[in-house]
């Protein structure tokens, strides 16, 4: 599997008009550091961004001399640039210094995102980059949680279903080609109203929208941006809860050349769900209960690998009080797995799984789920899948539910 390149094009170019102030909003403090700062921090430790390109005031170069000053600790920052008289031109100017960067690839993940959202986390870039593909754009939304009117002339012409739409954030990940084609007919057709990359994307040409979809990724209630003055304050307030909370994840500082993990999982049986393991449908009158598609295969396996390169368990990657996962497809957690393998430097060699399962018979499945889990894995590696049962006894030998046991191996790069 090729490694990926993530860049991050942070947007901090803007006046400020409704946020007035001694300094342009993303200058304002928040705790100690200016507003952009916080930004470009979350960046720095995602793991899957490799670098960021900031864009500032283009009429201000002393602006643009005080951000590379202020992000000369930041080793992922590879420019400042100046910003246009848009959001897009200011897209565009950080875009154009990606052609200096030989390795980007068409497929390669842009993240572009507000400087003055200064809540973003790690984890919600990673989502987001997770779910860009060359065929694919990821978008993190809100939903409202009033009532949605639709006004025309000042008249409430409907209710809209909330259900139905999405608060847009950022950042906003774009496959790179698509991004420079999108740019490129933005400078062809200007009339259309651009606010974000959705939108940039929704400008193509129809038959250039046919080949991209544009995925929604749950955002963050917190993930704020800067507009108004008592944003700041309620910025200020979030910011001092998060750096009150304990570290809970222990820093891994020692990698090995050789690593295994073991990973566990159990579902019971429920009705009027689909009976999915190891990626497919299987024919039976249960499926299995869980928040997401419930792949209790599939959740031993990511929980094995993860285990094996020392990051955590899927549910601290995955939890299951997330909406994003609500009857989520299991192989997401994999692919997203098989990334966290790749940027941490590590080669999944091996993985054995054991399905303990009284119904319904599995082996006749093994082939195909073995299929659809080796075209995630993408890199050559051991994969045997095994179905047991646990001969009548426990849960399972009563029918409850099914269970499954995995292991997997990596080793360095």
């Amino acid at each position: 599997m090729k490694k990926r390149s993530v860049f991050a094009i942070i947007v901090a170019g803007g006046y400020g008009s409704r946020c007035p102030g001694l300094k342009t909003k993303q200058f304002s403090d928040i705790n100690g550091r200016p507003v952009f700062i916080w930004s470009v921090k979350a960046f720095q430790e995602a793991e899957s961004v490799t670098g960021i390109i900031i864009v500032g005031p283009g009429n201000n170069n002393e602006a643009l001399a005080e951000m590379g000053s202020l992000t000369k600790s930041f080793a992922k920052v590879i420019k400042i640039v100046g910003g246009g008289d848009s959001r897009t031109e200011s897209v565009r100017n950080g875009v154009a210094e990606l052609e200096n960067i030989k390795n980007i690839t068409a497929a390669d993940p842009i993240l572009i995102h507000d400087g003055v959202r200064p809540l973003i986390t790690p984890h919600l870039i990673d989502l987001v980059a997770g779910n860009v593909n060359c065929n694919q754009a990821a978008i993190p939304t809100t939903t409202p949680t009033a009532t949605v009117k639709k006004i025309v002339d000042n008249r409430i012409i409907r209710t809209i279903n909330r259900e139905e739409t999405g608060l847009a954030q950022t950042p906003q990940g774009v496959p790179y080609g698509f991004l420079r084609e999108a740019l490129t007919c933005r400078a062809e057709n200007p009339n259309p109203i651009i606010t974000d990359e959705g939108s940039l994307l929704e400008n193509l040409p129809r038959e250039s929208q046919n080949r991209i979809t544009m995925i929604n990724v749950q955002g963050d209630p917190d993930n704020l941006k800067v507009t108004f003055p008592k944003d700041l304050q309620r910025a200020e307030t979030i910011l001092r809860k998060r750096e009150e909370k304990p570290q809970t994840e222990p820093e891994t500082h020692y990698k090995p050349r050789i690593a295994t993990g073991f990973g566990y999982d159990v579902h019971a049986f429920k009705a009027d769900r689909k009976l999915i393991l190891g990626g497919i449908e299987i024919p039976h009158e249960l499926g299995l209960d869980g928040h997401s598609d419930a792949d209790v295969l599939v959740h031993a396996l990511v929980d094995a690998i993860l285990g094996a390169i020392g990051a955590g368990d899927i549910g601290q990657h995955f939890p299951d009080h997330d909406p994003a996962h609500k009857n989520r497809c299991s192989l997401d957690f994999l692919e997203q797995a098989m990334l966290i393998v790749e940027e941490k430097g590590f080669r999944l060699e091996a993985a054995d799984i054991t399905v303990v399962a009284e119904r319904p018979k599995l082996n006749p499945y093994i082939l195909a789920m073995t299929h659809k889990l080796r075209g995630i894995m993408v890199q050559p590696c051991q994969l045997n899948i095994k179905a047991t049962t646990s001969e009548g006894l426990g849960f399972t030998g009563r029918r409850e539910g099914i269970a499954a046991y995995a292991i997997a191996t990596v080793t360095a790069t």
